[in-house]
């Protein structure tokens, strides 16, 4: 049996961006515009439509969105652990 190709996260974004027709900078600007108002949070996570955007804070950057996490309370124990908390 052969084995499966690995994909990359970085040829899964060429993929939806050449290929798929997506325009992935103007979803990071859309994204970056909704998340704006939380700019100065430093480090946590902002609940939009039900989705925990979790915010991480680069010294040399400023905020940086790290991942968008799914609806629900499934969330909370990860942001938690982020955090250094039990």
């Amino acid at each position: 049996m052969k084995q499966r190709v690995h994909v990359s996260d970085h040829a899964l974004l060429r993929y939806l961006e050449r290929v798929g027709g997506f325009e992935i900078e103007r979803l990071r600007k859309e994204i970056s515009a909704r998340l704006q108002p939380w700019s100065g949070i430093g480090y946590g996570a902002v609940v939009i439509d039900g989705h925990a955007y979790v915010i991480d804070n680069n010294p040399m950057k400023g905020a940086i969105l790290v991942t968008v996490l799914p609806s629900g309370s499934a969330y909370r124990g990860i942001l938690k652990a982020r955090r250094g908390e039990a």
